[in-house]
């Protein structure tokens, strides 16, 4: 039974991180499809894979190679031990591996014997995936190549982490609420001062006896017209209860309240009115109740957008880890935020003094602060510091911190200013320094020339391997045109490809160069570059020399195709000859001679197989002599031959070179001091169809050669 990898330590952990990335069942990005394609590059696999391991699962964000598959169960996963190591997990023969020799994945589709993934560890430590590569042949990788996806693997940790983290941390968070609610304030002082108090009076019960013309104005009424109405009629049935009990407490006790309650205006609309409520008395001495109010429904809306600003200044603040502060000059008050307690960790009703505040940045970074507020107060520009800073919990972080002087008549009277938490982007940028200087030593190392091309089509970035090709240093290349560095002509050769690599499209390609003894052939690869947003940010180029490689497989080639004791083509060659030709078009008038050696067996038989070789090889050149240099001619096994003739107009003129090959078996052999007597017979076909293609002019003239042999031998058919 294949072994089921054990669950994390920090499992229950490890599946929140993994959650909170938001990235299970997402779509393709190429970000991660380009680290998987350098994986597979760098390692030499056909398959590389960004994993991450959920619950049940393990699902593939991206995957080089494996086509149709986006994820496979847990318990089968090698990633699923991958993520329990810190280091790289390589298992160089799964076949024969106790762990994995019965697994699924091993001993069916996609047939893994080798495989390697690096951890993708987040900033808490999970382990929540692995960047991984998977060959179907045994092998180890060498200690760069696990060095070198290790890397790879913590380049794609970062990509994760900064995908989740879509928030922008705003570092000017300077609110206009302070001027909207001083806005809304004059606004409703004018409101208030522009217009006069309601004014009623009403028995014990509600009943109206008097109202004043803004009174009836308000109700969209005259004053008679509301006389005798009840003026629960016009509160808001909501405040009914509220209302009802606070006038009963006024008549009852004879003190004046002061109250608000919505009431219902002309419109139908709620408006809320300030109420000064008091006793009166009338003539006959029965009590009234005396109302005056004034509405305030501006300044309720107002104080509602404030609450809703306060809110929204707290939430923003939050999620962005951004804090206020003041320094009142004239007073020394410092007044911070709740997000400026809580990035300092101190308690919610900490009061901050100038000094306690400065107390909390390390002596060299409270020099440079002291030295920044010196120099707003004296002219008056803002400072924009990043400073280490000590919590009050001892957490060592660093702090963006930005100020401002406010000024009256001339002079500063107040410090105002953001703090925020910039810890995680400082701690990001050294990982993004070091994995920059790591992929800088990748690039200078490996033997390729490696470039980016800017969406400009500008050089932005070269390896050393690249100006040496080039003949150009980095500053005669980075900045310039590929037109430029190329030329013309080069540029013009390429250009299908670059805009192939601009529609986003992976391409590699091969281009040929002359030499001085031979061309050079080059293998070129065109990578899209994408921004987070996914629109196309230039290509990454990759160029190697494959001449080796290209004379190496032209050198196999040739030894597949020819017999090593005559120089000949083999039956392999001799059957792709026919084959181009037929491809070509030219089967109708390609003619076939089949020959056999007439005798030869004797020749081995009397005087070895040494003398027998000298004579296959003596009838080798003959026939070699016979033929044109578009003509082929064959060795397909033992004392066996065939001349394939292009471009025959008659089967005529196939004969005539039978008659030759014939006459020349008749020529004595000289081998080894040996004079030898043999002959040939030959089969003549002429014309290969298509439709039934060479294998059928073959059997014609293997069917010649044999009823020339019945014939008597020594002749052709």
């Amino acid at each position: 039974m294949a072994l089921v990898a054990a669950l994390a330590p920090n499992e229950s952990e490890r599946l929140s991180a993994l959650r909170a990335l938001l990235v299970l069942d997402s779509g393709p990005e190429p970000i991660f499809d380009s680290i998987a394609h350098m994986a597979a590059q760098i390692c030499g696999t056909p398959i590389a894979l960004v994993s991450l391991v959920d619950e049940e699962r393990q699902w593939f964000k991206a995957a080089f190679g494996l086509h149709g598959v986006s994820q496979t169960p847990r318990d089968i996963a090698f990633c699923a031990h991958a993520i329990l190591q810190e280091a790289v997990f390589e298992v160089p023969d799964a076949a024969q591996d106790s762990r994995f020799a019965d697994n699924p994945l091993v001993t069916s589709d996609p047939d893994i014997r080798f495989y390697a993934g690096a951890p993708l560890v987040l900033s808490g430590g999970e382990r929540v995936g692995t960047l991984c590569v998977i060959d179907q042949q045994a092998r180890k990788l060498t200690d760069l190549q696990l060095q070198m996806l290790h890397s790879l693997a913590a380049i794609a940790s970062d990509a994760l982490a900064m995908r989740r983290d879509l928030i922008h941390k705003s570092l000017s968070v300077r609110s206009d609420y302070e001027r909207a609610l001083s806005l809304s304030e004059s606004q409703y002082r004018a409101i208030v001062e522009d217009q006069a108090e309601l004014i009623s009076l009403a028995k014990p019960d509600g009943e109206l006896t008097y109202v004043n013309p803004a009174y009836a104005r308000h109700f969209g009424q005259l004053p008679s017209d509301m006389v005798g109405k009840n003026l629960f009629d016009f509160v808001d049935p909501a405040d009914h209860g509220f209302v009802h009990q606070l006038l009963a407490g006024v008549i009852r006790t004879g003190q004046s309240v002061s109250s608000e309650n919505r009431m219902v205006a002309a419109d139908g609309a709620d408006r809320w009115v300030a109420w000064t409520n008091g006793v009166q008395r009338d003539m006959r001495g029965d009590v009234l109740l005396h109302s005056v109010g004034r509405d305030i429904s501006e300044r309720k809306r107002a104080e509602e957008d404030l609450r809703a600003s306060q809110a929204f200044l707290y939430r923003t603040g939050r999620a962005a880890g951004v804090g206020g502060w003041e320094l009142d000059l004239a007073s020394g008050t410092v007044t911070w935020s709740d997000e400026t307690r809580r990035i300092h960790e101190v308690a919610p009703d900490y009061k901050p003094t100038l000094d306690s505040a400065l107390f909390f940045y390390p002596p060299e970074a409270r020099a440079i602060l002291e030295g920044a507020v010196a120099t707003t107060m004296e002219q008056g520009t803002p400072w924009d510091l990043e400073l280490p800073f000590v919590t009050a919990a001892g957490r060592n972080i660093w702090v963006r911190a930005i100020g401002v002087a406010e000024y009256a008549a001339g002079k500063p009277v107040r410090l105002v200013g953001a703090l925020q938490d910039v810890t995680e982007r400082k701690q990001l940028e050294h990982t993004v320094a070091a994995q920059t200087a790591t992929l800088q030593l990748v690039t200078e190392a490996i033997p390729a020339t490696v470039a980016v091309v800017g969406i400009d089509l500008h050089y932005r970035f070269v390896n050393s391997a690249f100006e040496r090709s080039c003949g150009r240093t980095r500053g005669q290349i980075v900045g310039f045109s590929v037109r430029e560095v190329l030329g013309d002509t080069e540029y013009e050769r390429r250009l299908p490809w670059i805009q192939r690599a601009f529609e986003g499209e992976s391409v590699v390609f091969e281009l040929e160069y002359p030499g001085l003894d031979s061309p050079r052939h080059v293998s070129i690869s065109y990578v899209p570059l994408r921004l987070g947003t996914g629109a196309l940010d230039g290509f990454v180029v990759v160029t190697q020399d494959v001449t080796q490689q290209k004379s190496e497989v032209s050198r196999l080639r040739e030894l597949a195709q020819h017999d090593p004791l005559t120089g000949l083509l083999n039956r392999a060659g001799f059957e792709q000859h026919l084959e181009h030709h037929l491809r070509e078009g030219g089967g109708a008038s390609l003619a076939l001679l089949y020959i056999d050696l007439d005798g030869f067996k004797s020749v081995n038989d009397q005087h070895g197989h040494a003398t027998g070789d000298g004579v296959l090889q003596t009838f080798a050149k003959r026939l070699a002599q016979l033929v044109r240099p578009m003509d082929a001619v064959a060795r397909l096994g033992g004392d066996e031959f065939a001349v394939v003739l292009a471009g025959i107009r008659e089967l005529s003129h196939a004969g005539t070179v039978a008659d030759k090959v014939v006459e020349a078996a008749r020529i004595p052999f000289d081998v080894n001091g040996i004079r030898l007597h043999i002959g040939a017979s030959v089969g003549v076909a002429f014309g290969a169809d298509p439709a039934t293609g060479w294998a059928d002019l073959v059997e014609r003239a293997d069917a010649k050669l044999l009823s020339a042999k019945a014939a008597g031998k020594g002749r052709y058919q």
